[in-house]
């Protein structure tokens, strides 16, 4: 079962800005490390910090989830557990640095942090609830940055998001029609989504700095015909006769404002620490007003919470080339388990990462870690339906291991 929205994929999109798993373990360093081209995206002020010239850099993440949820079939409707998918997915990024002059820098990153989703199979338990859902983000921004003076830079974005929803949901022939094969509806749509970026990076010393990053909030509207297939003659009708079948349907999707902070500080020996925050006013995440024909019909109350990150990285630099870094994470849930559904069960995160940094030749570098996270049960109890049923279950094995890449010229 692809729920992987537990983890990894909903930091990138939500928590982090435009990529906020670039080059460090644990989403550890975001906001004020800014030694490399990725903080064009995570705090796009650290760009003032690099030096004139271009700086690139391409990274690739691997992610293996091996969550299965088990349906409590003594509870649950008819219908057995989801399908598994332990198949790898691919996350890939790229950042560009340059400047204009001494003050100046500009830049723009190009990601895909996508994916909130689950493929479940047609004869499981929520088919009713959902049977195949994805929700992507692809995200282009352009940046600006301005070293005020020694200490204190500024720098702004404009985030472009296109937002693409694909959404399938059995429909249950057998209440009107019975013996009738389920049914099927479908909606499709894309839109563009637009939001902007403010930042400040300061700098104490050499040493010591800190972030903070401001992301405003972003909707789009997704619209697409309501597609029914293979309904009964009675579910047909029934559906003609409320107006729902030939109808426009038109749905808000919003993605929440977010405050990111962060400190990196270096020892004397050279070992350095980092503490990263972020705060996503999540509550507002998801469905606002649903339109048929371009007449509001419904607006969801909202059942998430706002949502805390918080992560701590630390580096051992053992020689010239070679810096070993850690880090731990956690997430705070961003949903009550009395309001979890089964399209976005989501639950608290937490987890642990090593990884290296090798400096190459001519001012080269690549970055590896490796991070294990803990996604949580992300308990589901739908309540009972007539239509759709009951389905009550939780994750065994809430797991999500990564590997990413990065290399920088």
């Amino acid at each position: 079962m692809k729920f992987l929205q537990n983890a990894v994929l909903m930091l990138s999109v939500i928590c982090l800005s435009q990529s906020a798993l670039a080059s460090n373990p644990a989403m550890s360093g975001l906001f004020a490390t800014a030694d490399a081209a990725e903080t064009v995206a995570t705090n796009p002020a650290g760009m003032a910090r690099l030096s004139e010239g271009a700086h690139k850099e391409v990274q690739l993440m691997g992610i293996v989830s091996i969550d299965e949820f088990d349906v409590d079939e003594g509870k649950s409707t008819e219908g057995g557990d989801p399908d598994n998918d332990y198949y790898p997915k691919a996350i890939p990024s790229v950042y560009y640095v340059n400047s204009f002059n001494e003050d100046w820098r500009y830049g723009l990153t190009v990601n895909i942090p996508s994916g909130f989703g689950a493929t479940n199979g047609k004869d499981w338990a929520g088919r009713y609830y959902s049977d195949d859902f994805s929700l992507v983000y692809v995200s282009f921004s352009p940046a600006l940055s301005y070293r005020v003076n020694e200490h204190l830079s500024l720098g702004v974005a404009m985030n472009i998001t296109y937002n693409y929803s694909s959404t399938t949901t059995r429909i249950n022939n057998d209440l009107l029609d019975p013996g009738t094969e389920d049914g099927k509806f479908e909606f499709n749509a894309g839109s563009f989504g637009y939001s902007g970026t403010i930042s400040m990076l300061y700098e104490f010393n050499q040493k010591t700095r800190v972030g903070l990053v401001y992301a405003g909030e972003a909707d789009a509207d997704l619209e697409d015909d309501m597609h029914f297939k293979n309904l009964g003659p009675n579910t047909q009708r029934a559906l003609e006769a409320s107006g729902v079948k030939d109808s426009k349907l038109t749905v808000n999707n919003i993605m929440p404002q977010r405050v990111q902070m962060g400190l990196y500080h270096e020892m004397s020996g050279g070992n350095y620490f980092t503490l990263d925050g972020v705060w996503v006013d999540f509550s507002k995440f998801g469905t606002g007003e649903i339109s048929l024909n371009g007449d509001e019909v419904a607006k969801p109350d909202g059942i998430y919470d706002d949502i805390w990150l918080f992560s701590a990285g630390y580096g051992i630099p053992v020689d010239a080339r070679m810096t070993y870094k850690f880090g731990v994470m956690y997430l705070s849930p961003a949903v009550d388990d009395d309001k979890r559904t089964l399209s976005m069960r989501l639950d608290e995160i937490m987890g642990g990462g090593v990884g290296f940094t090798r400096t190459l030749e001519n001012e080269r570098a690549l970055d590896v870690n490796f991070n294990i996270l803990y996604t949580g049960k992300g308990k589901v109890d739908t309540g009972s339906s007539l239509a759709r049923g009951r389905v009550v279950g939780e994750s065994n094995t809430p797991y999500v291991f990564m590997m990413d890449v990065a290399y920088h010229w």
